[in-house]
């Protein structure tokens, strides 16, 4: 059998010195980073997240700005989200030299689940504008890899080379503390700014053995935390008395951390420092109530999620790594909400469903023939798999008070189920 494909990898990385990395890197870990950009609130996520067009609430403060205008006293909301995130990897199996085939590779998945306080504002109207503090939690994600070897084999099944088994985990969250405002332009038409300090910590440690149970050869960590200056523009057109039309961009981050790779036995290491850029968003979204009952919401969101990939670096310092890369995507959401207005209590009842594109970390070359001369890409391409196109479900319920307002809603999918609470009080 030759050298593993990990030893190999790092008698590179050793070989060189280390260089500055202008994205995420290729850590094992990486491969199960998720991404959600909903809008917070349970009354948005019943609605499947749609809601740039509509932003009639205190979490307009973060979802499109402009909508602040239509809130004419003041409220303070909260809202507490829990969320479970399934992450598949390939792990164990066999590929096929030559001609490569990775068909024999198996899946494995964990599940990993975080409850926080996701969103909290104060919203302050005057006669032509309207102001707001908020904080936002934009990401929280905590994933799980424990993979087992994956054993590369010649057209006689003997075997050839070896990747290695591999565990780890890795828990990011970004905050938002931000101002916004409102301003009406006309009795029909509003824009909107959002100013927010963002903070961003990362923690991964990840490890690798030559086989299940032997202690670990090498270890790869991803730790620390940064700041950065974000932005939200909006605007708001009311179009008639049954449509509205709202626009909405939210610059993201661009915060820096420490990655390493050890080698346990001798202590070598290699130090060096990814970029986290978080995607940028541009949205487009309409309301519609053709009655007093029923309101209806659409949005198309853009999010740019390949600042994630670009310059992306290999934590074994490769310089001949295969691509990776992210894919932006499109988001398309859409949400009903029916209002029981003649109880003592109003009461909504929201559903919603919504496309998620697939944004992994993925092999963005072309498909290898020969694992003896493109070893590296077959490893790639068996590593980084492209996944489908998620389809979210959502469904809500919540109640009008004439001081406040109470909303719950729950979001499902196959890698992502999230529950959600949220509340306002107006005064």
């Amino acid at each position: 059998m030759r050298t593993s494909a990990l030893s190999r990898a790092l008698m590179v990385a050793f070989a060189a010195l280390p260089t500055l990395a202008h994205a995420i890197n290729d850590d094992e870990v990486n491969r199960v980073l998720q991404f959600n950009f909903s809008n917070p609130g349970a009354r948005s996520l019943g609605l499947g997240g749609a809601f740039t067009g509509l932003a009639d609430d205190a979490t307009a403060a973060y979802a499109n700005p402009a909508g602040l205008t239509i809130l004419r006293t003041q409220e303070f909301g909260v809202e507490v989200r829990h969320t479970n995130f399934d992450t598949p990897y390939a792990s164990g199996g066999v590929v096929v030299n030559n001609p490569f085939d990775s068909s024999g590779v198996g899946t494995d998945s964990l599940s990993q689940s975080v409850t926080q306080p996701s969103f909290a504002s104060w919203v302050y109207p005057t006669e032509r504008a309207t102001f707001a503090l908020y904080y936002h939690r934009v990401g929280d994600f905590e994933g799980r890899v424990a993979a087992d070897a994956i054993e590369f084999v010649n057209a006689n099944g003997n075997p050839t080379d070896q990747y290695l088994s591999a565990s780890g985990r890795i828990r990011y969250q970004i905050e938002n503390f931000g101002a916004s405002a409102g301003f009406k332009v006309s009795d029909s038409f509003s824009v909107g700014l959002s100013l927010a300090y963002s903070d961003f910590t990362i923690s991964s440690r990840s490890q690798r053995s030559f086989d299940v149970g032997e202690p670990p050869f090498s270890e790869q960590r991803q730790s620390g935390s940064d700041n950065d200056l974000v932005y939200t523009l909006g605007a708001l057109w009311q179009l008639n008395s049954q449509w509205n039309l709202g626009l909405a961009y939210r610059s993201g981050g661009d915060f820096s951390y420490r990655a390493s790779n050890v080698i346990l036995d001798t202590g070598d290491r290699l130090d060096f420092t990814p970029d986290f850029k978080v995607p940028q968003v541009f949205s487009a979204g309409l309301a519609f109530r053709p009655s007093d009952v029923w309101l209806f919401t659409l949005d198309l969101n853009r999010i740019e999620y390949s600042r994630l990939s670009d310059g992306i670096e290999s934590v074994f310092n490769n310089p001949s790594a295969p691509p990776l890369s992210i894919d932006d995507g499109t988001e398309i959401r859409f949400g009903a909400e029916y209002a029981l207005i003649e109880l003592s209590t109003p009461m909504f009842l929201r559903a919603g469903v919504w496309r998620d594109p697939d944004h992994r970390l993925a092999f963005d070359g072309n498909r290898p023939s020969n694992c003896a001369t493109q070893f590296d890409d077959c490893l790639a391409s068996t590593l980084y798999t492209r996944g489908s196109d998620e389809t979210h479900y959502s469904v809500g319920l919540g109640w009008a008070f004439p001081k406040g307002q109470l909303d719950f809603a729950a979001d499902w999918s196959d890698l992502v189920d999230t529950y959600t609470v949220s509340g306002v009080i107006r005064f």
